[in-house]
């Protein structure tokens, strides 16, 4: 299937590693320009790709992002595509969280995605198209244990999403959104890793405890998320805003 994305400039955000370096490269292999914004660089894995574009940033930085769309407009010409990919936040019960872990939050996840997305979407809507795609999360549709933060904030951004999608569709503007369930990646080690030290287990104990309720039976390659990145923000997805698309082996149980 032709994706229709010669020839566009994309921008992927907390590109380095997991989902947002499989996004970039599925792009890039699509035939997409990528700017890859990260605040380390990936490792080295065999020839470097021609139509990656790194680009050093603190998503926690509000000036250097603010910097960082008019730079890859200097530098390319256009932005066709917003990856909005944010990091994930501290794990912990609700009574374990104090007001500090939600002011970090905030900036790491809702603040940089709203800036980046403000400004995207107004060179956008002044060339008359263009897609944005926020990562958000399982979570806000079904709780998971530690998930306030990551939750509430991922929330906040699937809302403003469905807000911008209804305002920038007259201007030829798309604006979805993409829900991954457990994927595999150093995050979600990271988590089971920590339940596993908590409650005493192994970690291979923890991934079973994930597993048992997908319905699929595993979870998520970065790249099986990669690629529903790539239909949504391509020209097969044309007529597809305001959307909201789980990619979670079945996880979630909710009608809608």
């Amino acid at each position: 299937m032709n994706l229709e994305l010669d020839g566009k400039v994309a921008l992927v955000t907390a590109a380095s590693r997991g989902i947002g370096a499989a996004a970039a490269q599925r792009l890039a292999q699509e035939g997409a320009t990528v700017a890859t914004a990260a605040r380390t660089q990936p490792a080295s894995g065999g020839q470097p790709d021609s139509r990656l574009h790194p680009y050093r940033i603190d998503l926690a930085d509000a000036k250097a992002t603010g910097e960082l769309i008019p730079q890859v407009l200097r530098d390319h010409g256009q932005l066709d595509i917003l990856v909005l990919n944010t990091p994930g936040p501290k794990i912990a019960p609700v009574l374990e969280v104090g007001l500090d872990d939600w002011n970090a939050a905030y900036d790491l996840l809702v603040r940089p995605a709203v800036q980046l997305a403000l400004a995207g979407a107004r060179h956008m809507v002044e060339r008359g198209s263009g897609c944005i795609v926020f990562l958000t999360s399982t979570w806000v549709k079904q709780p998971a244990e530690g998930g306030v933060l990551s939750a509430s904030m991922r929330s906040a951004l699937s809302a403003f999403c469905k807000q911008m999608a209804f305002e920038l569709a007259p201007h030829g503007v798309r604006v979805n959104q993409i829900l991954p369930g457990a994927t595999g990646t150093e995050r979600m080690t990271g988590i089971v890793q920590s339940k596993a030290d908590k409650f005493g287990t192994s970690v291979e104990t923890e991934i079973g405890k994930v597993v048992a309720e997908i319905p699929l039976g595993r979870w998520a390659r970065a790249d099986e998320i990669a690629d529903a990145i790539a239909f949504i923000v391509s020209g097969r997805a044309s007529f597809i805003t305001g959307a909201a698309l789980q990619v979670d082996g079945g996880a979630v149980r909710s009608t809608y």
